[in-house]
């Protein structure tokens, strides 16, 4: 079997952006006459675009960091078939890295390099499919074979790959539970795979049906005999790539909005999250989502389409800007999510794998949140004396802060002492020796929690060794210290909360479209339905979530009401714009594709 060689002529991997070209341009270098099945060489196009920002009106783009832009290993995998849809494998290779060239626009950097194929017989179209930063290794995104094959002992995603028989759509409908760390990481870079690419614009225009396409189109015309002439010669086909996961960042912006709470941005983390994901974004939407577009008469121009860019990446090139994740279309299963915040709370960029979802699916339980921590100050406790650090509310009052924990054990003491069961214990004249009063200084109290912030619950109801006297033959009365029946109901009624050091927390929910794109109002005419069923997926879909190779900016205006004391360890089954508001939070999304939001927090 004779073999071709693939020449990567360029590299473009700076960015979370994506597509994908079937043009050429002939630079005056002639193919070779290479019949199927002989040796050969062609060139390569390989790029990768920079990531997107603020709204489609201007879609700007971010270049990234040199950590999510580095490219340490690159694969090619090849398929064959009548269509995208059809196409099977045929063989991969491991590319040499080469060296890069920045650039500018949606294309941050180019390379060039020369690999050795097999071309297939078979007379089908040729796909190309690039994976950079797989890591090479068992149990990452792309295994190598043990010994050295273009067919045999490959494996994508844990995935076998069997020539002429393991589908491409295999690779974006089967879904993965990766380890972030591992395709974000240092050791083996940014996972990127192609992008799927328009072959109309959107924004201001229908692009109505266009051609969707991430596979990389082959012409095999441009095959050349020489490793020289194909390195000088015309690409055979142009790949863009996007990386594997979302950036999300929180900073605190110039206050525009109405808080008028001082603070400091502790730092955030990130809140339900998918633990699944795939290998190559998923775009098998039916019917099509590419042509849906808000009816809201404010949403105009440029983010009228907003499922299509208008600038273009390529020649009849346009990125595209949703997927479908594992769970789109259905309540996510308990493992489906990671719900809970662990890590530790700081300002660096953090990243997640894509979550969406349909509209009917489009709730507080399911959607990706961030979660600030922010240390508030220029407080006043309930007496309008100035708070420092700790400070705690009760009866979620946030208009009557306590400033000190002697305070609460003063406000507990009233519940207990007014509940009925305790009450008449001390209005028994048998229980109090004559002449003797019991009031709430012949009491101590203690709490399950007093070192980290959060809800606490009274933990003891005690009397004082000095006040047992009181009480006939210095015996307590049965029932009247630590009465769980009375401490469950006293619990309830307080709700205690304790802002450690000052610090409360914000959950805010990530919007893709957002306000711009997908404007949401009750309903004048449904008002106790989110999301009429009447234009809803034109309206809504894409309104929160988070995509692939996007970079998502939460700008924090300012901060009007105190938030939770500990961060939430789960969330209402409620949809995302709910008539019954779970918490205060506007936010206001603007669009590595950048987006942005800017919130006060309240």
């Amino acid at each position: 079997m004779k073999k071709y060689k693939f020449f990567a002529l360029a590299f473009a991997a700076m960015t979370l952006a994506a597509c994908s070209s079937d043009d050429v341009v002939d630079n005056g270098a002639k193919p070779g006459a290479v019949a199927p099945g002989e040796q050969g060489y062609i060139s390569l196009a390989i790029n990768l675009p920079s990531q997107q920002g603020t709204t489609r009106a201007t879609e700007e783009f971010d270049a990234g960091t040199d950590a999510e832009s580095t490219v340490k290993s690159a694969y090619l995998l090849l398929f064959s078939g009548a269509s995208e849809a059809a196409a099977t494998f045929q063989s991969a290779y491991k590319l040499t890295n080469g060296s890069w060239t920045s650039t500018t626009g949606n294309v941050s950097a180019t390379t060039k390099i020369v690999q050795q194929i097999t071309r297939p017989t078979s007379g089908n179209n040729l796909y190309a499919l690039v994976v950079l930063n797989g890591g090479g290794s068992a149990g990452d995104a792309i295994e190598e074979p043990a010994t050295e094959s273009e067919t045999a002992g490959w494996k994508f995603g844990g995935q076998t790959l069997t020539a002429n028989s393991t589908a491409f759509s295999a690779l974006y409908s089967t879904a993965l539970t990766l380890n972030l760390a591992d395709v974000t990481g240092s050791t083996d870079g940014f996972l990127m795979t192609n992008a799927p690419l328009s072959s109309k614009p959107g924004g201001t225009t229908d692009p109505a049906s266009p051609t969707i396409q991430t596979l990389a189109k082959v012409n095999t015309a441009y095959i050349y005999d020489t490793q020289a002439a194909a390195q000088d010669g015309v690409a055979a086909a142009d790949v863009y790539v996007e990386r594997a996961v979302a950036k999300v960042s929180v900073t605190k912006g110039t206050s525009t909005g109405t808080g008028n709470i001082t603070y400091e941005l502790n730092g955030f983390d990130l809140d339900v999250t998918n633990n699944k994901t795939f290998l190559v974004r998923n775009v098998s939407a039916t019917p099509s989502w590419w042509s849906l577009y808000s009816r809201d008469a404010s949403v105009t121009g440029a983010n009228k389409y907003r499922f299509v860019g208008s600038a273009a990446v390529g020649t009849n090139l346009f990125r595209t800007y949703f997927g479908i994740d594992p769970n789109y279309n259905a309540a996510p299963a308990t493992d489906d999510l990671a719900i809970g915040v662990a890590s530790t709370f700081n300002t660096t960029p953090k990243y997640c794998f894509e979550n969406t979802f349909n509209v009917a699916n489009m709730k507080q339980n399911a959607t990706t949140h961030v979660v600030i921590a922010a240390e508030l100050s220029g407080l006043k406790d309930k007496d309008n004396n100035a708070i420092t650090g700790d400070f705690y509310t009760l009866y979620n009052d946030k208009d009557k802060l306590y400033a000190g924990i002697d305070d609460v054990k003063a406000q507990v003491l009233v519940e207990y002492l007014a509940n009925a069961t305790i009450d008449a214990i001390l209005k028994d004249e048998k229980n109090i020796v004559s002449g003797q009063t019991v009031s709430a200084e012949d009491f101590d109290v203690t709490f399950d929690n007093t070192t980290t912030g959060g809800y606490i619950n009274v933990a003891t109801v005690t009397v004082k060794e000095t006040s047992k006297t009181k009480f006939a033959n210095s015996t307590v009365p049965a029932n009247l210290e630590s009465n769980a029946t009375v401490f469950a109901a006293v619990n309830s009624t307080l709700n205690i909360a304790y802002y450690k050091g000052g610090v409360s927390y914000y959950p805010v929910m990530i919007k893709h479209f957002g306000d711009t794109e997908t404007p949401w109002a009750q309903s004048a005419t449904e008002p106790t339905v989110s999301y009429p069923t009447t234009n809803q997926d034109d309206n809504w879909l894409g309104r929160y979530g988070v995509l692939r190779n996007t970079s998502y900016n939460v700008t924090i205006t300012g901060v009007k009401e105190i938030g939770y004391p500990e961060t939430p360890g789960s969330y209402p089954g409620n949809y995302d714009d709910s008539v019954e508001s779970w918490i205060g939070v506007t936010i206001n999304m603007l669009p590595w594709s950048v987006r942005t939001q800017e919130v006060e927090l309240k």
